[in-house]
């Protein structure tokens, strides 16, 4: 901890909707642990107006520096200081429009354009709204006024104790915060409406801009059930008393736990009934889930530093999961996980440009770039590995000793795996820090010799180029051999003694690895996937294992293919949702090659098989994932023109159009077929419909089926009206990460990008998540030739936090490349 370190803010805050700017004053209760003629904060994008430090009853007057580059405000002192003191600062700050810090939205309301103010604090922007110890570690409490027009409500973490009229104006003030990091601190003006309920002694408010407070039913329901669980699962009552759930109509990521005050987009908090898909049903209930546990971890036990930041999200990927598999056991969560959590982790970790993580983090743009897949996804699949080794009683009783050792402080990766380890007594830190600490994860390689089952490990690369080093991971091993399961930690090369007709290896796939089986044991498993006497989670790890050694080139794409024709009688949503994306991914890559059309007719070949089994219509009681799953196969036959699904599209969007009458399941499949196959008057049709959306949910439909057009001009058409003012800068990425999977449409992002980036820069600000999402977008390229363009590219025009991202992007250019050079030669 620094010399000098904050104890209590009192802070006001007055927005200005007419300038965009706000006034702040602040009165910081400090403490110095030793003499001092220096305090160093920080402070972004800030006009200071005023400085003082009240100490042993006197006023002092100190200099001030500020360095835009560092973020940090220099306070020199004439004479030095120590014990307690009060530190005043007044300032002047820009209601922005970048999303982060203390920034406006602007919404309509019955036509009328009207803004309000949020924050959005979490890693490094609280800064940006006043001068701070803006670190994690640099607890404290806080006292927030905020001064809103009178026809304005004010909104933080904690309950409203006063109110007071000044003129037209009126002064809000909360109760004290618990001690807490400045990144949850929360604070929002503007005209909200709410509906509410209680959990116990908490309340619980849905808070939404006028005339949409209805949609926020179905969260609030969600709210009450998760607070409840989570309370009862870590034995920790939820501390404040109360917890809003906030829609917020211009937000950058999907959601916030600021504490007390949790912030969301508006697709993501909001439901109606007639509009919105199961998909979205499901999609709520786990952000809300996610948001919710982090209310203990991260805001009761909060990470020491950022390296640490997958103790936050890990865990609350994971918790999301748990709760919604625990209250909705009819949505196959645990599945879903595979397709959400173990897909990503596993496809950013098999990247050499991956990082641990435990991530060495200097800086507020490194921090900005581990909000990733391996922050959340790898990290929730590596605590799914974890409670099974240890159990999941020990697992529980663990994390409940962690919280209540830690609540209201800060916590380390070691402080779990201590908590974990003695409540288990299991080698849990030694196995753990394997996975944590370094990069990577590993692939077994496994067959019989001699009545023997041999398992060796070595990393997982998708761009080895043949060299690969063995492994050093401790592996919880799980093998099903017949009919029985052999559990062993793996350190080293394993031989298990081996007398049945088959074996699988990472039973139940609960372990982050791949494993390469020879092709006699390929085989043996390809008739248990027809029979379907393997677990459907099984059927999917072999599938998916196998898609990624054939990108890595370690098994033929013909082989690969052949392969699939096991699953042609496949009726699991998550085995058949994996095979989906991993053909269309094909059909995509090799769009512009002579042997196309025969993955087309594969393609369409494979997913009629699977239609055929599901037809248009929900049937009355088929489960919710029947549902997605007939949502991708309709959208993925749309792509192959397939004119039995393009001709009743094509019915059902006209009977749209007449009656406005359309099942929300269907409605992004059908967008996107007809789209597909429409030209320049369906493109009006569906701009308008656009302007006139009832939601965002459905607005972010319409918007990604603009990108689906096979007309470039179409689509150059599209690009430029995603830079305009009818989109928002949270939806911008939504038509570029749906054009790049289209083959006409792939080839116009690069240069629309490099044509439009300053434009995007400065649309989104330095720091914006969002910015490594457009960089990202261009990773379906296979040209060499691209790669070292883009890197030139973008070595001329840096932004600082977008360097992880570059390189991941620049990678899976050469991994594609290498890839289609491959499949070149076996078709020729």
């Amino acid at each position: 901890m620094k010399d000098v370190f904050p104890i209590h803010y009192d802070i006001e805050f007055e927005p200005d909707f007419k300038k965009f700017i706000f006034r702040g004053k602040e009165k910081i209760s400090i403490q110095a642990s030793r003499l001092t003629s220096k305090i160093v904060l920080h402070a972004a994008e800030l006009e200071i107006k005023k400085c003082q430090i009240s100490w042993n009853g006197i006023e002092i007057n100190p200099k001030i520096q500020l360095d835009a580059k560092t973020e940090e405000l220099t306070i020199i002192l004439p004479k030095k200081i120590s014990g307690t003191a009060i530190l005043s600062i007044d300032f002047v700050g820009q209601l922005n429009d970048k999303l982060v810090g203390f920034y406006r939205s602007k919404y309509k309301y019955k036509g009328a354009e009207k803004h309000l103010a949020t924050t959005q604090f979490e890693a490094a922007d609280a800064r940006r709204a006043f001068p701070c110890w803006d670190e994690p570690e640099a607890k404290a409490t806080f006292d927030v006024s905020l001064l809103a027009d009178n026809n304005h409500t004010a909104i933080s973490n904690m309950p409203v104790i006063s109110k007071k009229k000044i003129g037209l104006k009126t002064l809000y003030r909360f109760d004290t915060t618990p001690i807490m990091s400045t990144y949850l601190l929360y604070m929002a003006v503007g005209e909200f409406e709410y509906i509410s309920a209680k959990s116990g002694k908490t309340l619980i408010r849905v808070i939404t801009t006028y005339g949409k407070k209805h949609q926020g039913k179905l969260s609030l329901e969600f709210t009450k059930q998760f607070l409840s669980y989570f309370e009862k699962y870590f034995k920790i009552k939820y501390p404040l008393p109360k917890l809003d759930m906030i829609a917020i109509p211009d937000f950058a990521s999907g959601a916030m736990e600021n504490w007390g005050a949790i912030t969301f987009r508006e697709t993501i908090l909001l439901y109606d009934p007639k509009t919105s898909s199961t998909e979205t049903k499901q999609h709520i209930a786990e952000v809300i889930a996610h948001e919710i546990a982090h209310q203990w971890f991260g805001n009761l036990v909060t990470m020491k530093w950022w390296n640490d930041l997958w103790l936050n999200e890990s865990f609350a990927t994971f918790m999301a999961t748990k709760a919604v598999d625990a209250l909705y056991p009819e949505w196959d969560f645990w599945d879903q996980f595979l397709i959400s959590e173990m897909t990503g982790g596993l496809s950013l970790d098999s990247l050499k440009s991956s990082h641990p993580i435990d991530v060495p983090v200097k800086s507020p743009a490194d921090v900005r770039q581990i909000f990733d897949e391996i922050s959340y996804n790898k990290g929730g699949c590596v605590l799914m590995m974890l409670e099974k080794f240890i159990g999941e009683d020990n697992f529980q009783k663990g994390l409940h000793r962690y919280l209540k050792k830690h609540e209201y402080a800060n916590a380390t990766t070691e402080d779990l795996w201590n908590s974990l380890g003695s409540i288990s007594r299991q080698p849990v830190r030694q196995m753990m820090n394997t996975w944590v600490r370094q990069i990577g994860y590993p692939v077994i390689d496994a067959h019989v010799k001699d009545s023997k089952l041999k398992l060796s490990q070595r990393r997982f690369l998708l761009e080895s180029n043949g060299k690969t080093k063995q492994g050093n991971w401790i592996i919880p091993l799980s093998v099903r051999i017949g009919d029985r399961v052999v559990n062993k930690l793996m350190k080293g090369p394993v031989t298990i003694p081996y007398k049945a007709d088959w074996f699988k290896v990472n039973d139940g796939q609960k372990g982050f690895y791949r494993v390469k089986y020879d092709e006699i044991v390929l085989e043996v498993l390809g008739r248990r996937i027809e029979e379907k006497s393997i677990s459907n989670v099984d059927r999917w790890s072999i599938h998916h294992d196998l898609f990624a050694l054939c990108i890595s080139n370690q098994i033929s794409f013909k082989n690969y293919l052949d392969f699939i024709r096991h699953y042609e009688d496949e009726d699991d949503y998550v085995v058949l949702s994996d095979i989906i994306g991993s053909l269309n991914f094909f059909y995509t890559l090799l769009s512009k090659e002579e042997f196309w059309q025969e993955i087309k007719e594969f393609n369409q070949d494979f997913f009629n098989k699977v239609f055929s089994k599901l037809g248009w219509d929900t049937v009355e009681g088929e489960k919710p994932t029947t549902t997605l799953l007939r949502g991708q196969i309709i959208s993925s036959l749309g792509r192959l023109e397939d004119k039995e699904i393009i001709s009743e599209a094509k019915s059902r969007f006209s009977n749209l159009l007449k009656t406005g009458q359309l099942n929300p399941d269907l409605r992004g499949p059908i967008y996107s077929t007809i789209a597909w196959s429409g030209d320049a008057s369906i493109y009006q049709k569906m701009l308008s419909l656009y302007r006139k959306a009832p939601t965002q949910e459905e607005m972010v439909r319409l918007l990604s089926s603009l990108a689906n057009f096979q007309d470039k001009k179409l689509l150059s058409k599209t690009l430029s009206f995603t830079l305009s003012k009818e989109v928002r800068t949270q939806n911008l990425f939504q038509p570029i990460a749906r054009m790049v999977t289209n083959p006409q449409g792939k080839e116009l992002v690069w240069p629309w990008i490099k044509q439009n980036w300053k434009g995007i820069v400065s649309r989104f600000g330095v720091g914006n998540p969002l910015l490594n999402r457009i960089i990202g977008s261009v990773s379906i390229e296979a040209d060499l030739k691209k790669e070292i363009e883009i890197k030139k590219f973008f070595t001329k025009h840096h932004v600082p936090g977008t360097e992880m991202k570059l390189a991941q992007t620049l990678e899976r250019i050469r991994i594609h490349a290498r890839f289609v050079q491959s499949i070149r030669k076996e078709f020729r």
